[in-house]
């Protein structure tokens, strides 16, 4: 067992048949099916383990209350030469995403640097997914949303500012690319739920208590569970940033996703998870997103930023690790090796595992044996 709690091994191509099949289940059409089961396996082949499986329940939840519609689809209501803006229509944030990243892609093909903007949308999961495609095109991304207030600004007392991803990347040569996939927070709902789950512990103080102000790595009194999943758990405690730099390039994210993007809801009017589940949320989960894209070939020779690529990757690995230290290497390059070799079996948390089959799946009649049973006969035709 691990920090993260027991994982289970499975077959890729039939957890994303699984994804798939449910939320086509729940109402979505194959497009939208498909943008949910790529980006949450492209998520969970990065080894983020509360970026995967689980993560399906945050869009699940908002359908549920009726904050998702599952039938929309997402709309572009401006857009320029080198930039657009997307209304969600309330649909997921994986279509959204999918759809914004595509377009900035387009248009930075053309002029050589675009920025998508959406809002009215839900959860997007691991961005990640969403800046590979951008790779993969030959170009660099630098995309994130705001989310409901989960984080105190620093040194306060409420929770305000955002918990959001922070995903960047650029395209190399034959070695893992920069790839940057973060987070601007210490903590989300799921290490709530493995605090309570597995006992886990955060890193640091990063825990307030919401009467005291006092400050603890234990998550687990604050805890505030949510029958039938895994991943999404309340809690009445307030989050501590560790440092300056982080509260900054939150504050910078939010500039981007919520201030000067047009249609967005900041996140202080964001509703809270809280809100969402006890029935008086009125708006999506994110208030807004962006997605930043640069085509280098616009501006010089595609090779030689490939060749530049390579050469700075190298020498991270080239240098010796100091005592008690694993080898330097490109962060996330054991996600893009499973990646690129398209692995046949990939881990999930045990504890993320039977909500989604018992509970999401379970909703529609399905099951892991029916859904394993019907991806079979499908290979088999």
């Amino acid at each position: 067992m691990g920090a993260a709690g027991k994982t289970k091994s499975t077959n890729a191509d039939f957890l994303r048949y699984a994804l798939k099949r449910t939320w086509m289940a729940a109402g979505a059409s194959e497009e939208h099916g498909d943008a949910v089961a790529d980006a949450l396996m492209l998520g969970i082949r990065q080894g983020k383990l509360n970026q995967g499986l689980g993560v399906y329940e945050a869009i699940d939840i908002m359908h549920q209350m009726d904050l998702l519609d599952i039938k929309a689809e997402p709309e572009i209501v401006g857009e320029g030469d080198t930039w657009a803006s997307f209304d969600g229509k309330k649909s997921s944030g994986y279509w959204t995403l999918t759809k914004m990243a595509d377009l900035a892609i387009e248009k930075a093909k053309k002029h050589g640097i675009a920025i998508v903007f959406g809002h009215n949308h839900n959860d997007a999961g691991s961005f990640g997914s969403y800046t590979w495609r951008a790779s993969q095109a030959g170009c660099v991304a630098l995309t994130s949303n705001n989310s409901v207030p989960m984080c105190a600004p620093l040194g306060g007392m409420s929770n305000t500012i955002a918990v959001p991803p922070f995903d960047g990347i650029g395209p190399a040569g034959d070695k893992p690319p920069v790839w940057m996939s973060t987070k601007l927070c210490e903590w989300y709902d799921a290490d709530t739920a493995q605090a309570v789950l597995q006992g886990t512990k955060l890193k640091g103080d990063y825990v307030i208590d919401p009467k005291t102000g006092e400050t603890s790595n234990d998550l687990a009194p604050y805890a505030e569970p949510i029958e039938g999943y895994g991943r999404v758990y309340n809690q009445s405690a307030f989050q501590q940033l560790s440092n300056p730099r982080v509260y900054m390039l939150n504050l910078f994210n939010e500039l981007l996703s919520g201030i000067i993007n047009p249609g967005a809801t900041i996140t202080p009017e964001v509703p809270s998870l809280g809100d969402i589940v006890d029935g008086t949320a009125n708006g999506t989960s994110v208030g807004g997103s962006y997605f930043i894209c640069i085509d280098p070939s616009v501006f010089g020779p595609l090779g030689d930023v490939l060749a530049k690529s390579d050469r700075f990757a190298q020498a991270i690995e080239d240098s010796p690790a100091r005592p008690g230290q694993r080898k330097p290497g490109m962060p996330g390059a054991r996600g893009y090796e499973s990646i690129i070799k398209d692995e046949e079996i990939v881990e999930v948390l045990d504890s993320h595992w039977e909500p989604f089959f018992k509970t999401q799946a379970g909703r529609y009649g399905m099951t892991e044996e029916s859904l394993r049973a019907d991806w079979e006969a499908q290979r088999n035709k």
